[in-house]
C-alpha cells in the first residue's frame, strides 16, 4: 500500500525544514534518525533558545507520526537527549504520520502538553485558486544590494530568515513598492517540486492594505513558472491576516502540525 498523499507532503516539509534550517545559518544542532527505536525523528537542539513561543524555540523533536519505527522507549530516549543538557523546555512537532494518535498517546505520557493557544496549519495551493486583481503596487525581486538599501525603511518587516537566505541557493525574495517605497517583503522557496511562500511581512502602518494578497498571488505564478507541482505556505492560526489572506487566494489547510510542550519540572 502506497503512502497517503498527506504523509507524503508532511515529510516533505519535514525535510525541508531541516533543509532551510543550513541556509539560514541556525545555530542548533541537529540530529536526524532513521529506522527503530527513534523513528524518523529530526531533533534541534540548542541550549541558548529558551523561547517560550514554540515557532521561536530551536529545541524540537520533529515526528511524522511513528514513522520509520518508532517507539514510545524511542521517543523517551529523544526526550532524555535534552534532559541530559538540562533544557527545560522542548517542543514535539507532530506531523501526520502512521499511528499518529498512538504518538499523541506516548506524548502525554511523558507529560507533553499540546500548545492551546493557536493551531499551526499546513496550506496547499488549491486547484481552483483564482487569479488576484491586478493592484498598484509595484513587485521587484531581491538581492543583497537592493535588500541593504531598504533595510531601515523596511523595518519590523523583516524576518530574520529573510535576511538570512538572501542568495542561497533555491531562495527567492521579493520586495512590495508603493509608489516606490518599500512595504512588504516575502520570499519563495524551490524544494524539488515543492514551492514554498515564507518569510512575508509588511509595515505594521502600511497592513490591511493588500500588499501581502498581492506577493502570494506574485510567488505563485513565479513557482508555477518553475514547475512546482506542490505551492505550500504554512502560519498561525493566531495571525488571522495570513491565514485569511491564504485562504483567499485559494490556499486550503490539509493538514495541522500539532504542537505539545514539555516543562521540566
Amino acid at each position: 500500500m502506497g503512502i497517503p498523499e498527506v504523509h507524503r507532503l508532511a515529510l516533505h516539509m519535514k525535510e525541508l525544514s531541516r533543509w532551510l534550517s543550513e541556509q539560514e545559518g541556525s545555530p542548533e544542532e541537529i540530529r536526524e534518525f532513521a529506522g527503530p527505536p527513534h523513528g524518523d525523528a529530526l531533533v534541534s537542539l540548542d541550549p541558548a533558545s529558551d523561547a517560550p513561543a514554540a515557532s521561536f524555540n530551536r529545541n524540537r523533536i520533529v515526528l511524522c507520526g511513528a514513522r520509520g519505527g518508532l517507539t514510545q522507549d524511542g521517543l523517551r530516549a529523544l526526550l532524555d537527549i535534552f534532559e541530559r543538557r538540562r533544557i527545560p523546555r522542548v517542543f514535539a512537532w507532530l506531523n501526520p504520520g502512521p499511528d499518529d494518535s498512538l504518538v499523541r498517546d506516548w506524548l502525554h505520557g511523558l507529560s507533553f502538553v499540546r500548545v492551546p493557544w493557536t493551531r499551526y496549519p499546513t496550506l496547499l495551493l488549491s486547484a481552483t485558486a483564482q487569479k488576484m486583481p491586478d493592484t498598484k503596487f509595484e513587485i521587484r525581486r531581491v538581492e543583497t544590494a537592493d535588500f541593504a538599501a531598504a533595510r531601515v525603511a523596511l523595518n519590523d518587516a523583516v524576518m530574520e530568515g529573510f535576511e538570512r537566505t538572501l542568495g542561497k541557493p533555491g531562495c527567492h525574495h521579493y520586495q512590495l513598492l508603493d509608489e516606490g517605497r518599500p512595504i512588504a517583503l516575502a520570499a519563495l522557496v524551490k524544494f524539488g517540486e515543492i514551492g514554498y511562500l515564507t518569510y512575508a511581512g509588511t509595515i505594521e502602518r502600511e497592513r490591511r492594505r493588500g500588499a501581502q494578497s498581492a506577493l502570494i498571488a506574485h510567488r505563485v505564478a513565479a513557482a508555477q513558472s518553475m514547475g512546482c507541482t506542490h505551492i505550500v505556505s504554512q502560519t498561525l492560526t493566531m495571525l488571522e491576516d495570513s491565514f485569511a489572506n491564504l485562504q483567499r487566494c485559494g490556499f486550503r489547510e490539509v493538514y495541522e502540525q500539532e504542537v505539545f510542550e514539555y516543562v521540566c519540572a
